[in-house]
Parts: structure tokens; sequence; C-alpha cells
């Protein structure tokens, strides 16, 4: 059953990670095209909003603390409601839940909304989430990109997609800040790459010493300079320590304090981006510029890096080296991969990580000839 009436006041939720709040941006672009006059907000956890702020698609932004689950119980209760309530004072008439926690399902149903859209919990999470909502869309679609997956809401409102394209707003402010950052450490826009070779999760990084290959053969051949960024999670500097004393080149400069908005406008003045499945990752590829995208367990099918000029997942379901338009993605070819877990045998580190020199020679020289001329 579809929804027939224009809704008027629109909340989408996406309560997940960095990356995946960005690869929503397409569901909103299209909901701002087919109800241009209705007012469109989303719901999202702090430390992830910069990924939608300045939208133009987005009229409001409710922010979930996530520091409230470390403090008392009064403390989260009181916070907790008080969100809650100003959802309900809101009046949307539609809710969106793009994720199934039970956070999001608890949102749609105290916003009093006539249309609420969740994800089939497939008996998981609350008991009777699914009557919840009005309407269920099927979860994790077989041979669906995550972009794909939240564009399957609109099909609930009768709606095809106009646009498949994932957007990270910058302003002028956000470049002004990026330049004068960059010159710190002697670079110019356009005359340098970018990689980030961490991720909060671990089993996602290559060796160090892999890593460090990696990116001399990308300097090396490319002509450019290496800027390295990382979080300044304690676990992500070690890596990078090491990473950095396996790289003949001393001077490869790191910065791991920069904030969403800045990271993407220095991520936008690099001339290609190198690194692990991340949301850094997705965001050198909303900013349209060329990726190569280090996978191991996961699956690029659903989470390798978005051709802004395609409309549609240029991924397939079989592991090893995919082109995925301007992007590469390079991954074993093992029976194994994709495995979806954290590491092998519990060791929180992927051996499918480990790619032999001649496979990274092949790579580097396939993505860079494939780059566009300056």
């Amino acid at each position: 059953m579809r929804i027939k009436t224009d809704p008027e006041n629109i909340l989408v939720i996406k309560m997940r990670n960095i990356g995946d709040v960005l690869l929503s941006s397409a569901l909103f672009a299209n909901l701002r095209l087919a109800f241009p006059r209705a007012r469109i907000s989303g719901m999202v956890n702090s430390g992830t909003e910069e990924t939608l702020l300045g939208n133009p698609d987005i009229d409001q932004l409710y922010i979930y603390d996530r520091s409230l689950k470390k403090g008392t119980l009064r403390k989260r209760v009181q916070g907790e409601l008080s969100l809650l309530a100003t959802l309900r004072n809101c009046r949307f008439d539609l809710v969106m839940n793009l994720t199934e926690g039970d956070r999001g399902a608890i949102a749609a149903l105290v916003s009093g909304a006539r249309w609420r859209i969740g994800i089939d919990s497939l008996g998981k999470g609350m008991a009777g989430k699914n009557r919840i909502y009005t309407h269920i869309v099927p979860r994790l679609m077989p041979g669906l990109h995550a972009v794909e997956q939240n564009l399957e809401f609109l099909k609930v409102l009768g709606i095809q997609p106009v646009t498949t394209r994932v957007s990270f707003p910058l302003d002028s402010a956000d470049a002004e800040a990026a330049r004068a950052r960059l010159s710190t450490v002697g670079l110019e826009p356009g005359h340098f790459f970018q990689a980030h070779c961490t991720s909060r999760w671990m089993f996602k990084t290559m060796p160090p010493a892999t890593a460090a290959r990696l990116l001399e053969l990308l300097a090396e051949r490319s002509g450019l300079p290496c800027l390295i960024t990382s979080s300044p999670e304690e676990k992500e500097l070690r890596y990078i320590a090491e990473l950095r004393r396996q790289i003949s080149n001393e001077m490869t400069p790191h910065f791991s304090d920069l904030k969403i908005k800045e990271l993407g406008a220095i991520t936008s003045m690099s001339r290609f981006f190198a690194g692990v499945d991340s949301a850094p990752m997705h965001i050198a590829a909303a900013l349209d510029i060329p990726v190569l995208g280090v996978f191991g367990p996961s699956m690029p099918q659903i989470w390798g890096p978005w051709d802004n000029l395609m409309e549609q997942n240029p991924y397939g379901p079989a592991p090893g080296v995919q082109r995925g338009g301007r992007h590469t993605v390079l991954q074993s070819d093992a029976p194994c991969v994709p495995c979806g877990r954290d590491g092998c045998r519990g060791s929180k580190i992927s051996d499918c990580l480990d790619f032999p020199i001649g496979l990274l020679e092949s790579v580097v020289d396939d993505f860079l000839t494939g780059l566009a001329p300056n």
C-alpha cells in the first residue's frame, strides 16, 4: 500500500555513523524535489550532523546526544524524553526511519505521525516493533548499494528517484580554512593526494608496511606529495606513527585534529583519495574526488565509493579489484572474501588486507591511468 497524499512535514531518522548519514543525502534530495513546499527534517546521532549541515534539502536537524549513554540514569531519561517531546510538538505527518534500531522506532511512534515507514525488524529488537510502522521496507535488499537502499523508501510514496547524487555541502569559509591549513605543511590545492588508512574499526586497516608501500607507489607514480589524515584516537595515532616510520619520505604530513567539514574541505582540494572503507572515503566520493578504496571483509556492493555520475550500483558481489566509474576498489579475491567479520580467527586483524606488491603495482598503475588530466 502506498501513501497517496502529499506530506507537508517530514522527518527522516538516520541514527548511525558518519558515512551512513552522508549516504542518506540522496534521499533528502529526492524528497525535496517531490515535495518542494514540505518542511523536511532529519534526526541523527551527535557527531554525525556535520555531514548534513548546510544541506539545502534539509530545513531542520534534531540531534540525539550520544553522551547521554554515559550519564546517570536520571540524566539519560530526562535527555531522551526532552528530545521525544520536541519531536512530538513538531507534528510531523510522515516519519521515515532508515535504520532498524529501537530508538528510531520509538521516535517514530512518539512523533504521532500519520504515516510511519520503517525497516522490517525480522523479529529483532523490542517486541512488536513492526507494528509501530504503517509501511514496512525490506531490510538489506540483495545487490543494492547503501545509497539505493535508502532510496527504496521512496517506493512507499510512489516516487521514482530523480537523482542518486550524494552531497557534502561546503562553503567559502570551509575552503578558506582548508587553504590556510594546507599552507602550514607547504601544500597547495590540487597538488597533493590524501590518504586515510585508518578506521574506528581497525580490522579494516592494512598492515602498516603494506599501507606504506601503497602510498609510496602512489606518490612515486603520480609525482604528488601525500597528506595523511586520521582521527585523534590513540589506536589510530599508533598505527599512523608506524606507517610513517615505514614510509621512506619522512616529510609526509599528517593531520589528526580535523573536524568533519575541515576534513571535507581539504579532501575537495586533493587530486585523489586513497584509503580504507570509512567515512572519509565516502566524503571524498561525494565531493567527486577519484577514490582508490581499500576493502577487506566488507562488501563493496553495499559500501563501495559511490560515483555521482552513475545512476546505479557499479559493484558486483564477486571479490577482487573492481572499477566503479572514476573510483577503484582494491580487494582480495580470496574465497573467504568478503566474510563480514571483524578480523580473522578473532584477532581483529584481516589477513585479506595484506596485498602482494605485484597487485599493488598493477592497481596503482590502472587507477592513475584512469584519472582525468589536470
